[in-house]
């Protein structure tokens, strides 16, 4: 998809195959506000998602952002069809130039092992140290991840699964087994887990990490995603559900 896009936007800006490229364009739009237009009203989701924690929009704000697009799109299908013939070879080198560049984009993040179905797989051969927390600012808590077990949960303040698994979080941490206390990371600002700490009872700390190193560690998963730590490397990972007491204890070792 991002080949395509990047493809298809350089050929609107340069003019190329305009009779090819318009409807293809439309087509992909319609598609877009399909999905999310079904994720507002199913209300799966608050935020459509197209660019993590930088920008927040609603699945209602995109699709009548996609909306405009797209009757703009239409109108320009219809006004006007022609492709101007002069510097052909520039403009298709220049759509060629995206696509490879789109390609690029892809390729980085889409290595044999990443592409690996276990997430324990993906998460270490994130980084080569043992300890996939080396290296990351974690401000908010004073706690040291690195040694002993930790029950470590990546969330969202926004994320409505990750509002509604606090009461779960805090059972965990309140009547868990002490050797794997429940530490939440985030991306957001700290007025942001202020308030999601005092509205939701959140009674475990909430450290805040860069967003970048937030989506290393998240990769793939669904939110929640909990991972059980033993001197910072992982040992079993829960994606979009917190595991009972006794799946946890079952999986820390004397």
């Amino acid at each position: 998809m991002i080949v395509i896009e990047c493809g298809l936007g350089m050929a609107l800006i340069a003019g190329f195959r305009r009779r090819i490229v318009l409807p293809a364009t439309v087509v992909l739009f319609v598609v877009f506000l399909t999905l999310v237009g079904w994720a507002w009203y199913t209300g799966a989701t608050e935020d459509c998602g197209c660019f993590g924690s930088w920008v927040k929009r609603t699945p209602a704000e995109a699709f009548a952002e996609d909306l405009v697009m797209l009757l703009a799109i239409t109108a320009s299908w219809i006004l006007s069809k022609h492709e101007p013939i002069r510097y052909r070879p520039l403009r298709y080198s220049m759509v060629l130039l995206a696509a490879i560049s789109g390609m690029a984009v892809t390729g980085m993040s889409s290595n044999s092992i990443r592409q690996s179905s276990d997430p324990m797989i993906r998460l270490k051969a994130l980084s080569a140290k043992p300890g996939i927390l080396e290296g990351i600012k974690i401000d908010g808590i004073s706690e040291n991840l690195q040694n002993g077990y930790w029950t470590l949960v990546l969330m969202d303040t926004g994320c409505t699964h990750c509002q509604q698994s606090v009461p779960e979080l805090n059972k965990l941490g309140s009547g868990g087994d002490s050797k794997a206390s429940v530490v939440a990371l985030c991306s957001n600002s700290e007025p942001e887990v202020a308030m999601f700490k005092n509205k939701y009872q959140a009674q475990f700390p909430i450290g805040r990490i860069k967003y970048d190193d937030f989506m290393k560690l998240f990769e793939r998963g669904k939110t929640p995603r909990i991972i059980l730590l033993h001197n910072g490397s992982p040992v079993r990972i829960w994606d979009g559900k917190v595991p009972e007491m006794e799946e946890l204890s079952s999986s820390i070792k004397d």
